[in-house]
């Protein structure tokens, strides 16, 4: 009797998925994972917890010890993340080629899975922002460099300690590589004798560095600035504008009219700004009080607007496929890992694009990092995000993931298998087809805040 080992095929690559996943994706590790098979009858919103915060009381000795109530804090979770890649192996092709069609073609589809998780969860720093308290982030877009990494560094845990973030564990900042670079290059962070020699202050050659791991990671928000949609104009007030200053900030004329909601950022302050009023070219308010003084002729650069392009109707709120977008400079395409923003006002609302499709050089289809959170209309105005890359610093109960498990089924000519492991869940399904065999692995989860005082998005 021949042995038959088809049925674990699915199980196979499903146990396979979730180690990729967990290998690919560092944010996955740092943040609260909440997972329960029971939570497939709670319906498409479930509920992830935290404990509420407590306060320190005190008594006289003969008194008696008084319990107060314990609050546990719900926070809404929408299982509105469906992960999927799908490919297809024709018989003939898989037996005529030397390499195993479907090994060869299976570990792309993990991996594919493993970067969109990894950048809906990484891409949420815009909840984050603390947009209006520039005291709330810290560092500078793109302006990170060997010599001040260790400042960026410590101004976030200063920032997460006056937060009141446990000091429990270690905090993790997970950086783009452009930053991991500057910090790989800081004396500061690779001289170990000069640093004690007990190991607590730093392991490795970047490792733990004070009180905070750095973990890097491709998919956090980047922009490259050579590449993106901006104009550049400068300051042009003698006397420059000091630090605070809410006031409307004068410009060089000439070039495009500012728009009000476009991202605007100016050298010396380079946080990430957006115009609330404007006057064509010349004068531009910010959303926020600068952060840091800005000198005459400091460039002040915003970042174009772009539109919408849905014919025939609009997208409303929950929408979760692509969204169009056009009329942005020729070859200024948006980019992944790049914040865009849609309304004015209180209606505005901000997203990570975590997927592009480039169909033409004006014209660029974008997957957002969620839902929409509101209707956008049709030919409605799109703002594109600065360019440097923005960095969480962070404690695990900042973010949760809640993932549910997928229905494993068999039969009629399909196989499928769902791997659990640390609160994630992955199938992989395997379907005969009359010429071969379709693949598809998919994950169902939703990412949501926890607890906006324990992250801090660091500018580089």
């Amino acid at each position: 009797m021949a042995n038959n080992n088809t049925a674990t095929r699915s199980q196979v690559w499903a146990l396979q998925g979730l180690r990729v996943l967990f290998q690919e994706t560092p944010a996955l590790q740092w943040v609260d994972r909440q997972f329960s098979m029971e939570l497939q009858r709670a319906g498409t919103q479930v509920n992830a917890y935290r404990a509420a915060k407590r306060k320190t009381r005190r008594k006289d000795g003969p008194d008696s010890n008084t319990a107060s109530d314990t609050t546990t804090v719900a926070v809404p979770v929408v299982l509105d993340q469906y992960f999927f890649d799908a490919f297809f192996i024709d018989d003939e092709d898989e037996a005529l080629s030397v390499t195993q069609l479907t090994r060869l073609h299976a570990l792309p589809a993990l991996q594919t899975i493993s970067q969109g998780v990894s950048r809906a969860i990484l891409g949420r720093c815009h909840a984050f922002l603390r947009q209006g308290t520039p005291a709330k982030r810290a560092g500078r877009l793109g302006k990170m460099t060997k010599d001040n990494a260790a400042d960026f560094i410590l101004e976030a845990e200063e920032v997460l300690a006056d937060n009141n973030a446990p000091l429990g564990g270690v905090w993790a900042a997970i950086v783009h590589h452009t930053a991991n670079t500057k910090l790989m290059r800081s004396s500061s962070f690779e001289t170990m004798n000069e640093r004690g020699s007990d190991g607590t202050v730093i392991t490795g050659r970047v490792g733990k560095v004070y009180n905070t791991q750095i973990v890097l990671s491709q998919d956090v928000n980047y922009v490259d600035a050579a590449s993106a949609d901006s104009e550049d104009k400068a300051i042009n007030n003698a006397a420059g504008y000091a630090v605070g200053s809410v006031a409307a900030m004068t410009t060089d004329g000439g070039g495009t009219d500012y728009t009000v909601g476009e991202y605007v950022t100016v050298d010396g302050n380079d946080q990430p700004t957006f115009a609330t009023a404007a006057t064509s070219t010349t004068s531009v308010t910010l959303n926020e009080a600068l952060k840091f003084g800005v000198l005459d002729d400091a460039v002040i650069k915003h970042y174009q607007k772009c539109l919408v392009d849905d014919v025939p109707g609009d997208l409303v709120a929950g929408y979760k496929k692509v969204v169009k977008l056009d009329n942005h400079a020729s070859g200024k395409n948006p980019q992944v890992g790049q914040l865009v923003s849609f309304g004015t006002g209180a209606s505005r609302h901000t997203y990570t694009i975590i997927e592009i499709d480039a169909s033409t050089a004006t014209t660029t289809d974008v997957l957002l990092d969620r839902p929409l959170d509101a209707t956008v209309a049709n030919n409605a105005d799109c703002f594109p995000g600065p360019a440097g890359s923005m960095n969480p610093v962070m404690h695990r109960e900042a973010i949760a993931f809640v993932s549910r498990p997928m229905r494993s089924k068999s039969g009629r000519g399909v196989l499928a298998s769902v791997a659990n492991f640390d609160g994630v869940a992955l199938r992989v399904q395997e379907a005969d087809t009359t010429n071969g065999t379709e693949y598809v692995v998919d994950l169902l989860a939703g990412v949501s805040v926890l607890d906006e005082d324990l992250l801090c998005v660091m500018l580089a």
